[in-house]
Order: C-alpha cells, then structure tokens, then sequence
C-alpha cells in the first residue's frame, strides 16, 4: 500500500508562506554547501503528488518549468473548474477521504503532499497522513501561512529520523502513530 507524505518546508514559529503565499524567506537562506535537503531522494520515492488550489496556483505563478514533469499530480479544490495548464495534472472535487484512500490502494511509488495549510489539515484530520517530513528553517515569520490551518486535531507522532544541515535547517521526520 501507498503511503501519504507530507513533505514541506517551515519558519521555526510554523509557516509555509508569508501571507502573501510568497518564499523570498526560504530562498533568501544562506546554502553555502548547495545541498538539496533530500529532496531529490525523496522525489525519486513518489510518483504521484497531491496539492490545494492555492498552492497549484502559486508554483505555476513562479514562472519556470513545471517542477513534477514525471509525477501524476492531483489538484484538490472545491471549486468546479481551475484552470489546470500543466502535464499530468487533474482537478479533484470530490471526498478526499474517498479518494486518497483508492490512490493509496494502487501500485506504485508513495503519495507527496505537498500542500497547502488547509489541505494539510484536512488529510490531517482524515488520518490520511502517514508521514510527516519537514524542513524547519532558521527564521521566525511572525505571520503568514500556517503549516496546519484551520484546528487540526491532537496527533501523535515517532521521530524516526533527524539531520541538520551547516545552514541551520532541520529536516525531521515522523511517522503518524494515530491513523
């Protein structure tokens, strides 16, 4: 079976984005190694990638080429029609629930999500996660976009793994224990 990863970038005080869903925070840290955080080991571990409207909107907004060329990506909305201009990539409107948990029945590589704060929450809050994998930045925002929107509820999670990195970043990951 398939297992649902969240995989994501936070400020120390717990934001994805400022309020205006831009990352010139993240991109403005020092990396003097030009390490890739694992990300590219992690890409190669998924095939498929789940994100909100919001956030679809905002990678295609930054105007380079689509970053998921070889990954089936599922954009969840509750709006009927989204403007979908990337390979690969389909409108989901339809029960979460129901639907990851047949994506998650399929064979294949894992599932990233990979945001945001409210789709976050709301497979939080399904117990659709299995997997939380994030990379705590050196910076406090004070504001923005929160990693859990809305009131996720009380989850327990088991580090299993833990790296720093010369820049300050931590990646920590945890598995889900209450699904």
């Amino acid at each position: 079976m398939k297992k649902v990863k969240l995989y994501i970038a936070a400020s120390l005080d717990g934001f994805i984005a400022r309020k205006d869903n831009t990352l010139d925070w993240l991109d403005a840290l020092p990396n003097p190694d030009k390490t890739d955080y694992g990300y590219y080991a992690f890409y190669d571990s998924i095939d498929v990638v789940l994100m909100g409207r919001s956030t679809y909107e905002v990678i295609v907004g930054f105007d380079v080429d689509w970053p998921y060329p070889d990954a089936q990506t599922f954009v969840f909305s509750r709006a009927t029609e989204v403007n979908i201009t990337t390979p690969k990539t389909e409108l989901i409107n339809k029960d979460i629930t129901t639907y990851v948990s047949q994506l998650k029945q399929q064979t294949g590589k894992d599932i990233w999500l990979a945001g945001g704060g409210q789709l976050v929450t709301a497979f939080l809050n399904a117990s659709l996660i299995d997997e939380i994998l994030v990379s705590i930045a050196p910076v406090i925002l004070g504001e923005g976009i929160p990693l859990f929107a809305n009131i996720p509820k009380e989850t327990k999670l088991q580090l299993t793994d833990s790296q720093s990195f010369g820049s300050g970043m931590v990646n920590l990951s945890y598995k889900v224990l209450n699904n």
